[in-house]
């Protein structure tokens, strides 16, 4: 993608994005579990069009393993088997074509599969970030139900799919040494 169709795609998607989230708020104000949810939801929408147009990617030491993450046992404690299974199945597996494991398992195949995940991670991670920052606004506010849903609907929309993401690529680098 040349970068003026990237520049426009950009535009067009921030313009989109700003119109939607202010009829959200006229629509269903800052404290209801709509608004909670489309914003959310816009804000995720909005950076996995944006990922389309702008390579985004953390320092390469981010997406290393911490010792307390050891073999994804934590990670399976918060339910992220579940929440795997869900996003794998129906409607919500639209949402990642990109996030399956290659036909033939082969080094090149899973590398580009654990290029795939990082994407995503960095996409959650930055809107995770963004939602919090406007759930400090309506902290401060003090429109406690607006807090109280829009931190659901950012941990289900943005938090788990980041622990699903380090989970998987866990996982995935097992799968690694062992090929290499």
């Amino acid at each position: 993608m040349d970068t003026l169709k990237k520049l426009l795609l950009f535009v067009v998607a921030t313009i989109a994005a700003i119109f939607l989230i202010l009829w959200t708020w006229d629509a269903f104000g800052f404290r209801s579990p709509a608004s909670a949810l489309l914003i959310t939801w816009l804000a995720m929408a909005w950076m996995a069009v944006v990922g389309q147009a702008a390579r985004l990617s953390f320092a390469p030491g981010y997406y290393r393993a911490r010792p307390f993450e050891g073999d994804g046992r934590i990670y399976e404690r918060l339910g992220v088997r579940l929440f795997k299974k869900l996003v794998r199945r129906g409607p919500l597996a639209i949402f990642s074509p990109t996030l399956r494991f290659p036909q033939e398992r082969t080094l090149a195949g899973l590398l580009n599969l654990e290029g795939e995940m990082r994407k995503a991670e960095t996409g959650h991670v930055l809107i995770f970030v963004v939602v919090l920052l406007y759930t400090g606004y309506l902290l401060v506010r003090g429109w406690f139900d607006g807090v109280a849903w829009t931190l659901l609907c950012n941990v289900l929309i943005n938090g788990y799919p980041i622990i699903l993401q380090r989970y998987n690529r866990i996982k995935l680098r097992e799968l690694l040494k062992q090929l290499v």
